[in-house]
């Protein structure tokens, strides 16, 4: 278990990463190191039909990619997330017996692969909207690694209350970030073309570029240039961002 000034300095990260001092893949690593973690995951809450937002320490970032696209779907313990309580520390196996669990498509085609068996998860105690997905953060071991121990939960219980705090500032943050620019957006005139439009919607659902290419018959380039030019005319600096803009202009149908 950490010393003092270890879980101090964690702290610390959490609070710089949710004012965009520190990325939080730095505090993923951090936390992820004290609580004997190999990899650590931070999948932001997300509602029906929206693209999944995943960070990742330990973890290679083409598997993030694939979770997005499909593995996300097929989470052995997705329906209980959002049925567990805000601020829950729970183990995965408490929630489906390994037997089962190591039966899955989930644990065979993408956690084996990756050398990862077993995780500790965090349930963020923000707002319960219905149908949205809590945000979680889980660490992971491979097979050959102890089992995680109480005395990990504990400690990940503690710091549960950090986590949180952290994450309602970086979304209090983002949100007032997103409606000054759209203000200022608006008195500018800024407008999109439909295409852009369309291309940042089916983004908002959870396509990517090659999805969205396919859907609107379209090569891919052209689709990354609606989308850049519509990031340009947002002065968004993610794809993320853009669709948050544009839901706040009115630009994009719900």
């Amino acid at each position: 278990m950490p010393d003092e000034r270890a879980f101090l300095n964690l702290i610390g990260q959490l609070y710089d990463a949710a004012v965009g001092d520190t990325d939080w893949a730095v505090a993923l690593d951090t936390l992820s190191g004290i609580l004997g973690g190999r990899a650590a995951v931070l999948q932001r809450r997300s509602a029906p039909g929206q693209a999944v937002q995943t960070l990742v320490a330990g973890i290679d970032p083409a598997y993030v990619e694939l979770y997005g696209a499909y593995y996300h779907e097929i989470l052995p313990i997705r329906s209980w997330l959002p049925r567990l309580p805000a601020g829950s520390v729970f183990l995965d196996r408490m929630l489906l017996s390994d037997r089962d669990y190591v039966r899955t498509e989930f644990y065979n085609d993408f956690l084996m692969p990756q050398d990862q068996h077993a995780s500790l998860s965090w349930i963020d105690s923000g707002r319960e909207e219905e149908g949205v997905l809590p945000t979680t953060i889980s660490l992971w071991r491979p097979r050959r690694a102890p089992e995680w121990e109480p005395e990990q939960l504990r400690l990940l219980r503690q710091i549960g209350p950090h986590l949180g705090q952290a994450l309602e500032i970086e979304r209090r943050l983002v949100d007032a970030a997103v409606r000054r620019a759209a203000v200022g957006l608006l008195q500018s005139g800024a407008d999109l073309t439909w295409r852009e439009r369309d291309c940042l919607a089916r983004i908002a659902q959870g396509a990517s570029s090659a999805d969205i290419a396919r859907q609107l018959e379209l090569p891919t380039h052209a689709v990354n240039d609606h989308v850049a030019s519509a990031m340009r005319k947002l002065e968004a600096t993610s794809r993320t961002e853009a669709v948050a803009t544009a839901r706040v202009l009115g630009l994009l149908d719900d």
